[in-house]
């Protein structure tokens, strides 16, 4: 992780980075303020990497759930072309909302 980090820093130095914290520290500034008093990050932390799949499927549900989110997603990338899936539990809103999106992904991909 301390490597990731650095490579990060080097080729994005733009970039709010931090490596290994728990989740409540990332999404909270007073804790990561207590905890990491040297901390790069202002705000909430707008990604999250979790170890495995296991755990970023358990914590994807647990805060879509408790916030009742509308999540759109997943979508795998890195790949040549993204992959835009669509989950057994999805809401016909949550169909509307990843086609929408794959769309215009797919203009974007096309005009460059």
């Amino acid at each position: 992780m301390r490597d990731a980090v650095q490579l990060i820093r080097e080729r994005a130095p733009d970039l709010e980075v931090e490596g290994e914290m728990q989740a409540d520290a990332a999404l909270d500034a007073a804790i990561r303020a207590r905890i990491f008093p040297n901390s790069l990050l202002s705000g909430q932390a707008n990604l999250l990497i979790f170890p495995n799949l296991e755990a970023a499927n358990t914590s994807f549900n647990l805060l879509k759930t408790l916030a009742r989110g509308l999540p759109v997603g997943p979508i795998l990338v890195g790949a040549a072309l993204p992959a835009h899936v669509l989950v057994p539990s999805v809401s016909a809103r949550g169909i509307v909302n990843m086609s929408a999106f794959a769309a215009v992904d797919a203009q974007a991909r096309r005009r460059s």
